[in-house]
C-alpha cells in the first residue's frame, strides 16, 4: 500500500508539472486537425456502389471495361402536363390534360435537343433517349420526303399523314419486334390511361381527331458509364436543374417534369450530410453542457470535459482526413455516439476526482488518484468498447468498415482526451485561479430503496426478465428484416424526389425498370468464346427461360414473348428480321418466330455477322435510335486480332421495387446464370452484375455484417472477463445482462416497427461494447466493497450510491445524444438514434436491476460451497 500511495504521489507530482504541456500539446493538435478538416475536407459520399462487397463480378467488370464501355446509368423524368393557373398552380391537377397532345410533345422534342446540346457541350456523356417525341422525329427522318420536324406540324393528322402510306393497326399482326417494342412503349414510357384506339381508327377510316391521350409519359436519359460517379452525379443534378423549377423553361412551358435516379438520391445525400453533422453535433453539445450542469452544478466540471470531447471529435474526423479517407453519410451519427460515450468516461472520473478532493489538497493527486481507482474499469471498458466497433472493421461493405474504425478512433480519443487533457485542464485551473467550489449529484436514497428492492425481489426480477427476453426472442425472429434503399437516407428536403418516384409508381405499368446485366468471358485457360453454333444455342436457352420470369419487363397484352433485353441473341434476331438478306448471308433465319441457325451454317459465320454489324451505321434500335454498330458494340467485344469473340454482355430490364424484390430477382437470376454456365454451351464463366445484384450483395453483406460483428464482440467481451476474473463463472454472470439487454434490443425493433438496415445492423455490437462497460463498473465496485469487508447488501448499496449514481448520469448523457440524432431529417439516422438509445436504457437496465441481484446470488453460493 504505502510503495502504491508513493508511486501515485510521484505520478501526481510529474502530472501537476506537465499539466501546462498536455493542454498546450491538446490545443495544438486540435488546431493541426481542424486545419485539415477545413481545407482537406474529402467530402461525403453515398451510391449503392460505394455500399457494395467486392466480388468476383468486379473483377470480371474490369477486365470487359479495358475493352467495352460500362453499362449505362439510368435517369427517369416523369412528363407531364403543364397548364398554368392563375394561382401560379398546375390547372392539370384539377382537370384531364393530355401529354401527347402536339403542343406539348413538340415542347418535349425542344426540351431533348436543349438536354442533347447541353450534353454535347460537356462531353457526350449520355448514350441514349427513351423519349416519345424522338421517337415520333426518327420516325419523320425514316419515311416524311420532305424532311421536316415536329415543330412543323400543327397537330397528329398532318403527322401520321407524313408518316403512314395506307397501313393499319392490324398490320403489325405477325410482327413481333415491331409488338414488343409498342408493348414495352406503352408499359415503360406511357401513363396507363393511354388510349390510342383515335389513332387506329383515323387509319382504318381516314375520319375523326387522331389524337391519342395519356395523362404523362416517361423520359429515360442514359448516361454514360464511363465517367466517375462524382461527375455522374453532378451532371444528372444539372438535368434536373435544367427541367424543373430550380431553373424553369419558361412560364409559357407545356410540360412539368420530375426527375429522379439513383445518382441523383446520392447527389442529395451527399449535399444535406455536411449540414446535418454541423446541427447535429450543435444539439448534442448543449444536451451535453445541460446535462454536465445538472450532474456537477460547477462551470469547469462542465467547461473541461465539454471542450476535451469537442477536441476528441477535431481529432477523429482530422486524423481520418488525413488518413485520406472518405466519409458516408453514417460518419454523421460518429459525433453524437463519441460524446454519449466520452461524457460518461468524464462522469466517471470528476465523481472520482471530487471524491478524492475531499482526502487531498493537490489537484493533481485527486485526479490521479480518481484514474488509480477507476482505471481498470475505465480500460477495460474502453477495450470492449472499441473491439466492438472495430468489430465492423471486418464487414463486406466498405462504408460499415469505414464507420467503425472511425467509431473506434472517437472512443479511443475521447478516452485520452477524459483521462489526460481533462485532468490536465482541472490542475491548470485550480493552480492558476485557486480550488474550485464542486457539488455533484447524490443519490443516497435511491440507493437504499434499490438495495432494499434487490434484496426483496431478485428472484422475481429475474423470472420476468427470462420471460421479457424470450418474448423478444420470438417477436424478433418473426418480425425483423433486413432493407436497405438509398432513400431512406434522404433528408426531409428530398421529399420530393420520393414523390416523383411514387408518381411514377402510379403512372406506368414497368415503372423505372431497372437492369440485370450478365457477363460471360472465356473459360479459365482460353483466349475467346469458340464454338459458334453452341454458344447460340445456349444463349437462345437463356431467351426461353427469361420469357418465363414473372419480374422480367415483357410484352403485355399480346401473345408475343419478347422480354425486354438486349445483347447478342435479341440483336442478331432483330437484324434477320429487318433484312433476311442478312440472315441468308451468314445462315440465320427466323422458325416458328423463333431465332436460329439454318442449314449450312459454320463456324466463323457469327464472326461474320458480328463484325458486318460493327461496320453498321444505319438505325438498329428504334427506341433508343442506336445504330446497330453501336448497339453491338455495348454487348460484345472481340479478341485483339478481331478474329474471335472476348466478352458478351447481356442487359435484361426487370422490375424492383424494394430490396425484398431486389432479393428475389437477384436469386433469380444468380440462378440463371448458373445454368447458363453449368451446360456448357457457352464455353465460359458467368457473372451477374447491375444494380439489382450489387443490392442483393449489400443486403447479404449486412446480414453477415451482424453476425460477425457481434460474435467478434462476445468473444473479446468474455476473453476480457476471463482474463481480469481468472473465473469462467464469474465471467458468464458479468456478461449476461449483456446478451439479456441484446434481445430486449432486437425485440423492441421489432414492436416498433424498424427493420435491420445498414446502421442498425450494428446494434447488437453496440449492445455488447455498451453494456459490459456497464457490468464491468458494477462487478468492479462491488467485488472492491466485498474485499474491503463489506458484507453483500452493504457492498451493493455503496455501489448504487457511487458507480450506480455515476452510470445514471453518464447513461442519461449517452441516451441524450443518441436521441439527438432523431431530430436528423435522414430515416436511417433517426432510426440508429432511437435503437441505440433503447440499447443504452436496456445495458443500464440490465446493470442496475439484473447483474447486483446475480452477483449477491453468486456470493451466497459461493458462500454455501464454502
Amino acid at each position: 500500500m504505502a510503495n502504491g500511495a508513493s508511486s501515485r504521489e510521484s505520478l501526481a507530482r510529474t502530472f501537476e508539472r506537465m499539466a501546462l504541456p498536455i493542454v498546450v500539446v491538446s490545443i495544438l493538435m486540435t488546431v493541426a486537425m481542424a486545419d485539415q478538416l477545413l481545407n482537406d475536407f474529402p467530402g461525403f459520399t453515398t451510391d449503392l456502389d460505394s455500399f457494395a462487397p467486392e466480388t468476383e463480378t468486379d473483377a470480371a467488370e474490369k477486365r470487359m471495361g479495358e475493352v467495352m464501355d460500362a453499362s449505362p446509368h439510368m435517369i427517369y423524368i416523369h412528363v407531364e402536363p403543364y397548364i398554368k393557373s392563375a394561382d401560379g398552380g398546375n390547372e392539370c391537377d384539377e382537370i384531364v390534360c393530355n401529354v401527347l397532345e402536339f403542343g406539348a410533345l413538340q415542347q418535349l422534342s425542344d426540351d431533348l435537343s436543349r438536354i442533347e446540346n447541353y450534353s454535347a457541350a460537356n462531353g457526350n456523356f449520355i448514350v441514349a433517349h427513351l423519349n416519345v417525341a424522338d421517337i415520333l422525329e426518327r420516325a419523320l427522318e425514316e419515311r416524311d420526303e420532305q424532311g421536316r420536324a415536329l415543330a412543323d406540324f400543327n397537330d397528329w393528322e398532318e403527322f401520321l399523314g407524313a408518316v403512314t402510306d395506307g397501313e393499319k393497326c392490324t398490320d403489325a399482326i405477325g410482327n413481333d419486334q415491331a409488338i414488343a417494342s409498342a408493348s414495352f412503349a406503352a408499359s415503360a414510357m406511357l401513363h396507363t390511361d393511354l388510349d390510342y384506339e383515335p389513332v387506329c381508327e383515323w387509319l382504318d377510316t381516314g375520319e375523326g381527331d387522331p389524337t391519342p391521350s395519356a395523362s404523362s409519359t416517361m423520359w429515360a436519359i442514359e448516361i454514360s458509364g464511363e465517367i466517375s460517379d462524382d461527375e455522374r452525379q453532378e451532371e444528372s443534378s444539372r438535368i434536373r436543374d435544367l427541367l424543373t423549377a430550380k431553373h424553369p423553361l419558361g412560364d409559357d412551358s407545356a410540360l412539368k417534369y420530375g426527375v429522379i435516379s439513383d445518382d441523383l438520391i446520392s447527389h442529395d445525400i451527399n449535399e444535406s450530410t455536411l449540414d446535418n453533422l454541423v446541427w447535429l453535433l450543435l444539439i448534442a453539445v448543449m444536451v451535453v453542457v445541460l446535462l454536465l450542469a445538472v450532474a456537477f452544478r460547477s462551470f469547469m466540471m462542465v467547461a473541461a470535459p465539454l471542450l476535451g470531447l469537442s477536441a476528441a471529435l477535431v481529432w477523429t474526423y482530422g486524423i481520418m482526413t488525413v488518413i485520406g479517407v472518405r466519409f458516408s453519410v453514417l460518419e454523421v451519427a460518429v459525433a453524437p455516439v463519441v460524446l454519449g460515450l466520452g461524457i460518461d468516461y468524464s462522469i466517471h472520473l470528476q465523481r472520482g476526482y471530487e471524491e478524492a478532493k475531499s482526502r487531498y489538497a493537490s489537484a493533481a493527486r485527486a485526479w490521479v488518484e480518481s484514474v488509480s481507482v477507476l482505471r481498470l474499469a475505465l480500460s477495460l471498458a474502453v477495450v470492449t468498447t472499441v473491439f466492438a466497433f472495430l468489430a465492423n472493421s471486418f464487414s463486406e461493405l466498405p462504408p460499415l468498415r469505414t464507420f467503425g474504425f472511425t467509431l473506434a478512433l472517437g472512443v479511443i480519443s475521447a478516452f485520452v482526451v477524459s483521462t489526460v487533457s481533462v485532468g490536465a485542464v482541472h490542475v491548470l485551473v485550480e493552480k492558476t485561479a485557486g480550488e474550485m467550489q464542486h457539488r455533484s449529484l447524490q443519490m443516497e436514497r435511491m440507493a437504499d430503496l434499490a438495495t432494499r428492492f434487490q434484496r426483496r425481489n431478485t428472484a422475481r426480477v429475474l423470472l420476468v426478465v427470462a420471460l421479457i427476453t424470450m418474448g423478444s426472442v420470438i417477436v424478433a425472429i418473426r418480425e425483423l428484416d433486413t432493407s436497405f434503399e438509398l432513400t431512406d437516407f434522404l433528408s426531409e428536403d428530398g421529399v420530393e424526389i420520393i414523390e416523383v418516384r411514387n408518381d411514377m409508381y402510379d403512372s406506368y405499368e414497368a415503372a423505372a425498370w431497372k437492369s440485370v446485366i450478365i457477363l460471360i468471358e472465356p473459360a479459365p485457360g482460353r483466349d475467346a468464346l469458340t464454338g459458334e453454333k453452341d454458344l447460340l444455342k445456349g444463349l437462345g436457352f437463356f431467351d426461353d427461360r427469361i420469357a418465363g420470369i414473372p419480374e422480367v419487363v415483357n410484352p403485355t397484352n399480346t401473345d408475343s414473348q419478347r422480354p425486354s433485353y438486349d445483347g447478342l441473341h435479341p440483336i442478331l434476331r432483330d437484324a434477320v428480321e429487318n433484312d433476311p438478306s442478312f440472315g441468308e448471308s451468314y445462315h440465320f433465319g427466323i422458325f416458328d418466330g423463333e431465332f436460329g441457325v439454318a442449314d449450312g451454317f459454320e463456324e466463323g459465320d457469327l464472326m461474320g455477322a458480328v463484325t458486318a454489324l460493327m461496320a453498321n451505321d444505319s438505325a438498329g434500335d428504334g427506341l433508343r435510335g442506336l445504330t446497330w454498330a453501336e448497339r453491338i458494340g455495348m454487348h460484345v467485344a472481340l479478341t485483339e486480332d478481331g478474329q474471335s469473340l472476348l466478352y458478351l454482355k447481356m442487359r435484361v430490364d426487370v422490375l424492383v421495387r424494394t430490396s425484398v424484390e431486389a432479393q428475389e430477382v437477384a436469386d433469380v437470376f444468380l440462378k440463371q446464370a448458373q445454368l447458363l454456365e453449368e451446360d456448357g454451351l457457352v464455353g465460359g464463366e458467368v457473372y451477374v452484375s447491375g444494380d439489382v445484384i450489387v443490392l442483393n450483395n449489400v443486403l447479404s453483406g449486412l446480414v453477415v455484417s451482424q453476425v460477425e460483428s457481434t460474435t467478434i464482440s462476445l468473444f473479446v467481451s468474455m476473453l476480457v472477463l476471463i482474463l481480469l476474473t481468472r473465473k469462467l463463472g464469474q465471467s458468464l454472470v458479468v456478461i449476461l445482462p449483456v446478451g439479456l439487454a441484446g434481445a430486449w434490443v432486437v425485440g423492441a425493433m421489432a414492436m416498433l416497427g424498424l427493420n435491420w438496415n445498414v446502421l442498425t445492423i450494428m446494434i447488437t455490437a453496440l449492445t455488447i461494447g455498451l453494456g459490459i462497460d456497464y457490468s464491468i463498473h458494477v462487478w468492479r465496485r462491488f467485488e472492491a466493497n466485498r474485499l474491503s469487508g463489506m458484507g453483500t447488501w452493504q457492498a451493493m448499496r455503496d455501489m448504487y450510491a457511487t458507480t450506480g449514481t455515476a452510470l445514471l448520469l453518464s447513461a442519461g448523457t449517452t441516451i441524450c445524444g443518441f436521441l439527438v440524432l432523431m431530430l436528423s431529417p435522414i430515416p436511417v439516422i433517426q432510426d440508429f438514434g432511437i435503437v441505440s438509445s433503447i440499447s443504452v436504457l436496456f445495458s443500464l437496465m440490465m446493470a442496475l436491476l439484473v447483474l447486483p441481484g446475480l452477483l449477491a446470488a453468486e456470493v451466497r453460493s459461493v458462500n454455501d460451497y464454502s
